[in-house]
């Protein structure tokens, strides 16, 4: 913008140092020139502000359709870790007491796994704060290590 103004200025100060010295016809014409001139200067102003007003709309539409993504992926793993949490609570009911061990340490890691993918998805439904990227790549290898336990 001060960019723009400084151009403006620019531009009336050559068309008055060339008014100076030049007859009535070339003062007008200079003028002209002038204006036209500023013209261009705001139409550029206006066009740039434009653009970044609708690069702005894009990023958050974009933003917006990875959250979402991010959420159905959220939800996609809770289900996993669901369904597994239903077949480990049959293998507890009919499991030797060794096993019944082995399987409940079991359940608990996938309860932490739960929480975890509980608060993921708050925070992915809420205004997020730290940088987008950085949040996505943590997310995927969260939801990449609760695949891995899920399939261990």
């Amino acid at each position: 913008m001060k960019t723009l103004k400084m151009l403006s200025i620019s531009v009336m100060v050559s068309g008055a140092l060339l008014m100076a010295g030049c007859s009535r016809e070339d003062k007008r014409e200079a003028a002209d020139k002038v204006q036209d001139a500023q013209d261009k200067v705001e139409n550029t102003a206006d066009n740039v502000a434009q653009d970044v007003k609708d690069a702005g709309k894009e990023t958050a539409a974009e933003i917006e359709a990875e959250r979402k993504e991010m959420a159905a992926k959220i939800e996609d793993r809770k289900l996993a870790i669901k369904n597994e949490l239903d077949r480990i609570d049959g293998k507890i009911k009919t499991a030797s007491a060794n096993e019944k061990v082995k399987w409940q340490a079991r359940r608990e890691d996938l309860k932490d796994d739960m929480n975890d993918l509980d608060n993921q998805l708050a925070e992915v439904k809420s205004d997020v704060k730290r940088d987008w990227k950085q949040f996505k790549r943590d997310l995927n290898a969260k939801i990449d290590k609760v695949q891995k336990d899920i399939e261990d």
